[in-house]
Formats: C-alpha cells, structure tokens, sequence
C-alpha cells in the first residue's frame, strides 16, 4: 500500500466548509492505519485553525498546516495570475515545497466536498506512470473545443486530484507547469483546471465518478445530461448509478447559483451537508443567502418552473456563451 496524505487548502471564508470536508473524510475513513491531512491556509483565523485541530485530535488524525505567505511569494515571483483576488486556487503546484518527502500518494480535495467512502482503494491502486488520477469533468463538450481539444479528449475536473509524487517529479510536472504559464498561456477562464488538463494530457489516470460525484449527475437523469450534452467521451449510464449508490467523494460545488451552506439552497447534497456539519466543530451553522445577485435568482427560477431537460438546455447554452465571453477577454490580454 503507498503511503497516503490528504490535501486542502482554504482562506477564512473557506475555513468551515475546509473543516466540514475534513469531519467526513475523518467518519468514513477510520480503517486507514495513517492519515495525514495538510491544509494551507490563507490568513485563516486562530479560531478555525483551533475547531480544526481539535477536531483532528478527536478523530486521531495528524493535522498539519502550512502557512501560505511563502507560497504565496513564488506565485506572484513567477508572475502566476491570482483568480477572483485569491491564489488558493494553485497552492496545490508547490505542493513539493511542504510535504514529506516519504510520500507517495496526494489527494488534493476541494473544500466544497464530503468524503463519503473509503479512500483506501486509492492507496492500493497502481497508476502506472500516469501522474494524477481525475474524474471526468460533467460540463465540456463546447468547452473541450474553446481550449483546443478535440472532442474525444479527456477533460477532468481537477477538484479531486490524487497526485502520484513519484511520477510527478520524475516527469518534472512542477517545472512543465510553469514553462506553460509563463510561455504559452497564463489565463484561462478555469485557471488551474484548464491549466492541468492541457499540460497533462496523455498523464492522467482515470478514476470512476464515485471519487467526484458531481452535482448534476444528482438532480438529473442520466438520459436528460446525455440528451443536452451530447458527449463523445464520457462515463455510462450504469458507471453513473454505481458512482450514486456508493459515493466515495461528493463534489458539492455551486449549483443553482448556491453552495449547500447557502440559505434556501435547492443543492442535491444539502441534507447530506447538514447531517456531518452537526457532527463538526461548526454544529449549529446558521445558513446565509449566497447574495449571487440578479442572474443566480433567474436561474433558481427556471430550474423550479421549468422540465429539467428544457432548463439543462437554457443551462447548457448560457454557460458556454458566458465561457466563451471570458474566454475572448482573456486571450485579448494575453497577447497584450
């Protein structure tokens, strides 16, 4: 079995939710003789560190943070573009310069998840020389094109990573990475998943959906996704059903303008959310409108008036135009 840790990284606004994350892979992970959880943390508050810790210490896990202001220093020394104000999103590429160096397997896990599963399988799986182990991303069939890809590509969702260190550094990941950004490209509208996906192709292993179940393969029937979405290269029906009647990692990113910690969020992880954040430091967590504005709300009202396939449709289109929006801007400054 390789050697297995457990990566996360958040600011204060991302703290609980980091936390909440880390209170169900702790549940559901208790038959792992070893567990090492890094967090890097972004002026993160001695109260979080503190609920995390403790939390940690309950459980009989190691806990270990990394204060991010040096990380923070490389990225802006090699002139990596922050994303919405905040660099968390690439901590994860400097990975080398905190964890021990005994390590052989690293699951990077977004905070905006619940570990449902045994995470064990991961650590006995043989990856070969494929450096990253990745889920297929639910939204790409444009998106694919945009970036260059063809159709049949695989294009991963990159919010649950496992990172094989051996392969990686033999294959000088890091260095690749940042030859891309600073030479080819440094923007693209999923800054670090874009990134990874065009830099790893032909690396990657692919997972099964259980390992990042995401929110639309929830609240939409198998035979309505593949009808808007029309993939060429994508999970089966019956991959699909297995991955929903046994979870391993639920992927709970914005859905219908709302995180499942939003108030009158209609997210398809929202009790499950509930049910371990009562078994958290951060039990009796009052919800908060998410304050999306005016879009998320036209949004929230179309997916409760119309049929799922007619708004998946709406859905589909208004994404890819928004995408491609962003995506002109951004190439436009590049060349600048």
């Amino acid at each position: 079995m390789k050697s297995l840790s457990i990566l996360y990284a958040c600011d204060e606004n991302y703290a609980p939710w980091a936390g909440i994350s880390m209170c169900s892979l702790f549940e559901n992970n208790k038959e792992l003789p070893e567990l090492t959880v890094y967090c890097v943390v972004d002026r993160v508050s001695e109260g979080s560190r503190e609920k995390m810790a403790t939390q940690a210490e309950r459980y009989g896990r190691e806990l270990i943070f990394v204060d991010a202001a040096a990380i923070i220093e490389q990225i802006k020394a090699l002139h990596i573009p922050s994303y919405r104000g905040s660099y968390t999103t690439n901590f994860r590429l400097f990975f080398h310069t905190f964890v021990r160096e005994n390590t052989e397997r690293l699951l990077y896990i977004d905070c905006d998840t619940l570990v449902t599963g045994s995470l064990l399988p991961l650590a006995e799986l043989d990856m070969g020389d494929k450096v990253i182990g990745v889920v297929r991303d639910a939204l790409t069939v444009q998106y694919k094109l945009l970036l260059g890809m063809s159709p049949d590509d695989l294009y991963f969702n990159a919010g649950i990573s496992l990172i094989n260190i051996p392969e990686w550094n033999r294959q000088q990941i890091t260095e690749k990475m940042l030859d891309h950004i600073q030479n080819v490209r440094a923007r693209y509208c999923n800054p670090d998943q874009d990134l990874l996906n065009l830099v790893l192709k032909g690396r990657t292993y692919l997972l099964s959906p259980a390992y990042n179940l995401q929110p639309h393969h929830m609240a939409f029937p198998d035979k309505t996704y593949f009808a808007v979405y029309r993939p060429t290269a994508y999970y089966t029906h019956e991959e699909l059903e297995a991955a929903r009647q046994h979870p391993v990692i639920i992927h709970a990113y914005r859905f219908i303008g709302d995180f499942p910690w939003h108030k009158g969020n209609k997210h398809p992880v929202n009790d499950l959310f509930d049910e371990y954040t009562e078994k958290s430091p951060w039990k009796g967590l009052v919800k908060k409108p998410s304050g999306g504005g005016l879009i998320f709300k036209i949004e929230k009202l179309m997916y409760t008036l119309l049929s799922r396939r007619l708004f998946l449709s709406f859905f589909r289109r208004f994404t890819f135009r928004q995408f491609q929006k962003k995506n002109a801007v951004l190439s436009k400054n590049e060349t600048k």
